[in-house]
């Protein structure tokens, strides 16, 4: 199956709609699932890294999280503040919000089983959370994937990914995933792996899983594709809010710019004026 979309050119896609909302780190080895998630769910569609502050001065200020889920909302406004983060009032009300609804699913605040569990139990359980961003799916993805597995073989390649790069015209219907991730590998290497995997799964989880007649989703987003780089700022914008992909992009300064004629600056030369010398 040969393939009918270069790297190079996805890469290039991924450029354009790139935001820091998917800039997340990968999770630190200590850090649990709870927390991930927790840091997740203050990040909403802002900055991982403040939130992550939070997460961090929530651990040094209680000596669990059930202790923290019982505080009072004061105690971790104060931690929030401390931490020099602003809105702390709301992300107060987040955090105990977030931390009584997993207890009040399980009866208890351990979420490790996150990481051994499968995409679509992970998935049940952020639906019956309701309180994540849709990017967190695919954080946990990364965050579950086990390089010393024997079964690792790389970024998962989802049915939605695989819908997308059949409906695209990228590869042909029903792509292999040894093909998919053949042309995704290079574009997910170091510090490009958690932005452009969550990039491209969102795009991906945006298109319907029954495909209709005329997709208006997948029509858009080819022409989007085919224009990544002509496309101007105002009218990729427009497309993307269509899409449900609400996030303020990166890289901008895109599309034709409208020429200006410059005046051509006419140059006045001086003569210099002799007096006349009066007559005798």
């Amino acid at each position: 199956m040969a393939a009918k979309i270069r790297t190079a050119d996805l890469g290039e896609f991924l450029h354009r709609i790139e935001t820091k909302v998917f800039h997340v780190p990968p999770r630190p080895e200590k850090m649990t699932a709870l927390e991930r998630l927790l840091a997740l769910v203050l990040q909403g569609d802002g900055s991982y890294p403040v939130a992550a502050k939070c997460v961090k001065g929530f651990q040094e200020a209680f000596i669990s999280w059930n202790e923290a889920r019982v505080a009072r909302c004061f105690e971790i406004q104060d931690v929030i503040e401390a931490a020099g983060v602003a809105n702390s009032h709301l992300r107060a009300e987040l955090t105990q919000e977030y931390l009584r609804r997993v207890f009040g699913l399980q009866n208890h605040l351990d979420l490790d089983w996150l990481y051994d569990a499968s995409s679509e139990r992970r998935e049940t359980l952020l639906e019956a959370l309701g309180i994540a961003p849709e990017h967190a799916r695919f954080v946990l993805d990364l965050d579950s994937l086990d390089e010393e597995d024997e079964d690792y073989v790389g970024a998962p390649v989802t049915a939605s990914m695989k819908r997308m790069f059949g409906r695209m015209g990228w590869l042909p219907a029903n792509p292999k995933e040894s093909v998919i991730r053949e042309i995704i590998t290079p574009l997910l290497e170091g510090n490009n792996l958690y932005p452009n995997f969550i990039s491209l799964s969102m795009m991906a989880y945006m298109l319907p899983v029954s495909k209709p007649k005329n997709c208006m989703k997948a029509a858009a987003m080819i022409d989007m594709f085919k224009h990544r780089n002509s496309m101007s700022d105002t009218d990729l914008h427009e497309v993307l809010v269509g899409l449900n992909y609400n996030y303020n992009l990166v890289n901008t300064g895109f599309g034709a710019k409208k020429a200006t004629k410059k005046k051509a600056a006419k140059k006045t030369t001086k003569k210099k004026v002799t007096k006349k010398k009066p007559a005798k």
